[in-house]
This record gives C-alpha cells, structure tokens and sequence, in this order.
C-alpha cells in the first residue's frame, strides 16, 4: 500500500480529491473493478474495505493500479506484474493460462501465426478462467491477446519491409 497509510500512525489517509472515478495521481478515467479483484491481487488485503468501491488505472505510465476515495494502490502494492503497465518482458497478457506478450511474438516470429487466442477462447468457453481473481483488471485477457497478436504482426511487417 502506498506510504501514506500507516500502522504506525494515527492519521488519516491523504488520498488526493479527484473527480469520482478518475484516477488521483495522473487524472485518467478508471474502470470500475469488483472488490474480490483487489482483495485477492493486493499484498495487503486485510487494508481493503469489504464495502468500497474501486477503480483500475489503465494508464500505461501510472504507477497506480487501484484507487478509491480511501486509498490508492500502486503496481509496488500488487502481487503481478500489471501488464498493462509493464514495458519489458515477461509483460503477461492472460493470468489464467499464463501467456505473454513475449509468447505472442515468438510463435509470429517462427510460424506467423499463434493459436494462443484459439486456446485461451476454448478456456473460457469451458469455464476454467479467473479473471476477477487473476487479472488485474479484472476483465478477460481476450481483448489484450488480440491487440497483442496485431502488434506483433505489424511489427514482424514493418522488420520485413525494412529488410527489403
């Protein structure tokens, strides 16, 4: 949890005021994300209320992950890795079944394609994810795994007409 909160004093937390749902710290529009989410991916869960409400930074350069009127929790406070706000490898994609960008890149590299979407959509379609639980979002990975699958084949693009 971030340094303003502490055991050790009788002070009240100082969050920054923000405008509800915006993120205190770099002012972005957070998404609403459940309580068991935040409870279950914050080291100290025991500090999160059973009836707050908070949002996910989306931000790719904010270090804040969780905020809410009473708190805010940065990528240091959380047990993963964000990949959302992570730049260098492993950067995860899906917390569930454990795929990485890195992941992504190779089998376009080596084969130019990747059935990892295909996979992951077969997981869920049976029931075997744990999004709320697992990711810090809170959201299904499907969206990221996608973007991330374009990415690498822009980029393996853009590596071959460079070559030309």
């Amino acid at each position: 949890m971030s340094d303003c909160c502490s055991t050790t004093s009788n002070a009240a937390c100082s969050v920054p005021q923000s405008k509800p749902g915006m993120c205190p710290v770099c002012g972005a529009k957070g998404r609403p994300v459940q309580i068991l989410t935040v409870k279950s991916l914050v080291r100290e869960h025991w500090a999160v209320a059973a009836s707050g409400t908070f949002s996910f930074c989306r931000a790719p350069d904010c270090d804040v992950v969780y905020f809410s009127n009473e708190a805010i929790f940065r990528k240091p406070d959380v047990k993963v890795r964000v990949g959302i706000k992570e730049k260098d490898d492993p950067v995860p994609l899906c917390y569930c079944f454990d795929y990485t960008r890195a992941d992504i890149r190779t089998d376009i590299e080596e084969r130019f394609a990747t059935e990892i979407l295909e996979r992951v959509k077969a997981e869920v379609e049976g029931g075997f994810c744990a999004c709320e639980t697992k990711n810090p979002s809170g959201a299904c990975c499907l969206g990221e795994i996608t973007r991330a699958i374009q990415e690498a084949k822009t980029g393996l693009a853009a590596a071959a007409a460079k070559s030309r």
